[in-house]
């Protein structure tokens, strides 16, 4: 499925999706020729996420970054000359730190996205964080991370994107979720890396509960998701299946790019 949807279609289970993931893969590798000293990109915007530290006060038991930890010691320095690199190549990527909890070295988040913002198109950059820091507010768009073990004020970091992860998101959580006091609303599906057939409902619920309008669907190549309005707030869910990322075929190509702490370019979550 390579292009955006205005609705979501019915599926009656997972390889429904999977199915989808593949063709939208193969549709990728046989129409991307443009080659970059990584391989070969597989989406015109590509994302680039930078992995700023994995030092974080909290222990949230679902994190995916903390139970496979990126490569290396922070090296500031080394992440900086990686994102030039990255891109002098892609300048319409777009651009995510995240960590571990970025808002712990608020001076050097400053300073790469400066960098980003003279060496891109600036088309869009975000910081994940646990509102650890204010500091951040006013650097670029902020998501903040909200669960049982972190739960900062979304007033304090105006208009944030209030994000969350769940294992197996309802109708009726995304409803109660947004009564919040915010505007943006960021769901994920809880994703490890071993194989597993998530449920569809969501995705059916969604397009035929007559208080949501939705926006835009979309499957890519390891990835599902809508956006949606309720209540004149704004919404995403998204599914990222880092299995099916992990075991796509990718040949010689990329679907995101990665820099680690240490500075070491990735591509495809490695």
């Amino acid at each position: 499925m390579s292009s955006k949807l205005h609705k979501i279609p019915h599926f009656n289970s997972y390889d429904d999706i999977r199915a989808e993931m593949q063709n939208d893969l193969q549709y990728r590798l046989a129409n991307r020729t443009d080659k970059t000293f990584l391989g070969r990109p597989l989406y015109y915007r590509i994302n680039v996420q930078l992995i700023l530290t994995q030092e974080c006060p909290y222990n949230c038991p679902f994190c995916l970054e903390r139970k496979n930890p990126m490569q290396g010691e922070n090296d500031f320095k080394a992440q900086i000359e990686a994102l030039k690199m990255v891109l002098s190549e892609h300048p319409n990527a777009r651009f995510s730190i995240t960590g571990g909890e970025p808002g712990l070295y608020p001076s050097h988040v400053s300073e790469i996205i400066d960098t980003y913002r003279k060496h891109s198109n600036n088309v869009f950059c975000s910081i994940n964080t646990t509102g650890y820091s204010k500091e951040l507010n006013g650097l670029a768009h902020i998501n903040l991370s909200y669960n049982d073990y972190v739960h900062k004020s979304p007033i304090d970091f105006p208009n944030c994107t209030v994000q969350t992860v769940v294992e197996n998101p309802t109708i009726e959580y995304i409803k109660e979720f947004m009564q919040m006091e915010a505007d943006n609303f960021s769901f994920r599906f809880l994703s490890g890396l071993e194989k597993k057939d998530y449920s569809v409902d969501i995705w059916n619920d969604l397009q035929n509960d007559d208080d949501i309008d939705i926006h835009t669907f979309r499957i890519g190549d390891f990835f599902v998701y809508a956006t949606f309005d309720y209540m004149g707030k704004h919404a995403r869910l998204t599914l990222g299946d880092m299995w099916q990322q992990r075991n796509n075929d990718y040949k010689d190509g990329y679907s995101n790019i990665i820099i680690h702490p240490d500075g070491t370019i990735g591509t495809n979550w490695r």
